[in-house]
């Protein structure tokens, strides 16, 4: 998803989510994974600012 051609937010939004998903799964399972690209990237991002501002 490098670029989003008039694609909504909502479905930017939805793949970030789902990049949570599995970033959060392979933390609970006890896994170390890198972020794969962009949308990983972000998703990152947010999950470690949410996790900051507790």
């Amino acid at each position: 998803m490098v670029r989003d051609h008039g694609r909504e937010t909502a479905h930017a939004e939805a793949m970030i989510k789902v990049a949570v998903i599995r970033l959060m799964a392979a933390r609970l399972a006890g896994e170390e994974i890198k972020p794969r690209g962009p949308v990983e990237t972000e998703a990152a991002r947010r999950l470690a600012d949410g996790l900051d501002n507790r």
